[in-house]
């Protein structure tokens, strides 16, 4: 199989345990193909490629790894369900997922590829099924991914192959790879963090995990607020908490600029009852509403309407996603909103009355938001329009929100508000 010069130098390193660190669209699962198909040439192997699940281990190498060995005429017996391939020589390659490895235990194994690794449960899948699973055949093992943080164990085996006896670590960028273009990764330098860029396309393990807004600098996004807006037309970020409901008001300014002006919290109350508190504060604008998609769940207690229908009733323009992204991704567009790879600023947080005071961390079930405490204070977002997804909702705050002062229900409201930019609804 040809190989570009990068996956060559991999290829040839006689090291019996392979870390590859490489960024997207490098070539790795073409990599991890010729590895087994040069470790299949030998008689009575037993091959394992593994990654996250059994869905994307056919999705990623069973068409493309059977055409090959069926165009090499290498192919006993194809097994569809079980996504194993016997061939003449009497060597089996089994694709598996990672989603319980224990179920991967009692065979002994030739040779194993995991795939993303970063994304599987790699600690007790190597350290528990896999490494022994090799130890009487003295087989070895291709580590191969995209990086995700520190405090992950692809990190760590990374780590050890540098320094241990037959172990050998490797880093590429996506541009090393030769399938993508300097200008589109040019062009995703713009859509990204800084961070996500260095990760995803420069292979880099960042240390952003613990924490959700990273890119928030006090020194950049904090700024004094101005004390008069044009109202007439408003935009409202809304989330359907009972105790309290929350919303946050912001108008679109210059340069598609949006900022907010306004917070509403009422406690124990409704979706009516917030709709008539927006109409009493700004009597004659007109309110575009994008609540969160479980408001178009219908309730009895509200007379068998929807949060979105009453919205609706109220005169207010409703634009809400059908489902949530993944709030990795919506984490990820929020971060890149504050700032993109270009160092780009397109998201500012600003005071109306006093300098904010102290920062302090608040955990957030896996997560780590660096909050600032609020004393009475008004936090304004502004934002540029941009047709995507940013949603940080209420979700990743959860366990926050009953635990602390009203400055944090001030911030969390703040950055729910940033999912009134919807995928596919441009202000």
């Amino acid at each position: 199989m040809k190989l570009s010069k990068c996956q060559r130098i991999v290829a040839d390193d006689p090291a019996r345990f392979k870390v590859v660190c490489a960024g997207r669209r490098f070539g790795k699962t073409y990599l991890a193909m010729r590895e087994i198909c040069y470790r299949a040439k030998e008689p009575d192997q037993n091959i394992y490629f593994i990654t996250t699940t059994y869905r994307s281990a056919k999705d990623l190498m069973w068409k493309i790894l059977k055409r090959k060995l069926i165009k090499l005429r290498w192919v006993k017996k194809i097994n569809e369900s079980e996504l194993t391939l016997l061939l003449k020589n009497g060597t089996t390659i089994s694709l598996k997922g990672s989603e319980d490895p224990d179920k991967l235990r009692g065979v002994s194994l030739s040779y194993v590829v995991i795939d993303e690794a970063a994304e599987c449960k790699l600690q007790l899948l190597w350290g528990e099924v896999i490494r022994p699973a090799l130890a009487d055949q003295q087989g070895g093992a291709l580590f191969i991914g995209t990086p995700k943080g520190r405090s992950n164990y692809f990190y760590d085996l990374y780590i050890k192959a540098n320094k241990s006896k037959g172990w050998a670590n490797f880093t590429y960028t996506t541009l090393d790879g030769g399938f993508v273009s300097a200008s589109e990764i040019e062009a995703a330098r713009e859509d990204l963090t800084e961070s996500q860029f260095r990760q995803e396309f420069l292979a880099s393990f960042e240390t952003t995990d613990s924490q959700v807004a990273w890119e928030f600098k006090h020194e950049l996004h904090v700024r004094p607020a101005l004390m008069d807006y044009n109202t007439s037309m408003i935009h409202v970020g809304m989330d359907f908490n009972v105790n309290p409901i929350t919303a946050a008001i912001l108008i679109k300014g210059e340069n598609d600029v949006l900022t907010c002006i306004d917070e509403i919290r009422i406690y124990g109350s409704n979706t009516d009852e917030m709709c008539d508190e927006i109409k009493a504060r700004y009597p004659k604008s007109k309110v575009f509403v994008y609540p969160d998609p479980s408001g178009s769940r219908k309730q009895t207690s509200s007379g068998g309407n929807s949060d979105h229908k009453i919205l609706e009733n109220a005169g207010f323009i409703v634009k809400a996603p059908r489902k949530h992204d993944p709030v990795r991704d919506r984490i990820n567009a929020f971060n890149a909103r504050l700032m993109n790879a270009n160092k780009q600023q397109c998201l500012l947080q600003l005071t109306v009355n006093t300098p904010l005071s102290v920062w302090t961390s608040i955990a957030s079930s896996q997560a780590r938001l660096f909050l600032t405490k609020i004393q009475d204070l008004t936090i304004c977002l502004m934002l540029s329009v941009m047709p995507l997804h940013i949603c940080i909702q209420s979700s990743v705050l959860l366990q926050c929100q009953r635990n602390h002062n009203d400055g944090v229900w001030q911030l969390h409201n703040t950055i729910n508000t940033a999912s009134i930019i919807t995928r596919n609804h441009k202000i």
